[in-house]
């Protein structure tokens, strides 16, 4: 045997013995699937995830998964972890503005829209404010 044949084949039992079992691999390959098709999970997942008791799940997934399998399996899952929660639909999330006070809805009339509307296409069924009442800055 020359000495680069003895070299590889050292380098290969060296490579052999390091190497992760096979259910590490696998589970390893897994969650780079769940990472990098995060977007794709179902919104009920993602809903139950966010949820206290999906919280408390994956943290103790995480922390079993960093005791038994160690600390670079445990960061993959907690960010795989992080990516499906931050896909979760906010429930707390307030959309337009609020100015307080009573809001009195009004339905709207197709005939009429405002150029914006016609240019983004948006067809509103009923208006939250029509009027806006201003101030001027007190100093």
């Amino acid at each position: 045997m020359s000495y680069q044949q003895d070299a590889f084949m050292t380098s290969l039992q060296i490579l052999l013995l390091h190497i992760d079992p096979p259910a590490k691999l696998l589970y390893g390959f897994l969650l780079l699937l769940v990472i990098v098709y995060s977007p794709l999970i179902g919104v009920d997942y993602r809903t139950f995830a966010d949820s206290l008791l999906g919280r408390v799940f994956g943290v103790a997934i995480v922390y079993g998964v960093v005791q038994t399998m160690g600390w670079i399996y445990g960061v993959l899952t907690a960010l795989a972890f992080l990516l499906i929660l931050h896909g979760a639909h906010r429930v707390s999330d307030i959309e337009g503005f609020d100015g307080g006070g009573s809001v009195s809805e009004k339905r709207t009339d197709r005939s009429s829209r405002w150029f914006v509307e016609q240019v983004l296409g948006e067809n509103p069924r009923k208006i939250a404010n029509d009027q806006v009442n201003t101030y001027p800055v007190q100093a």
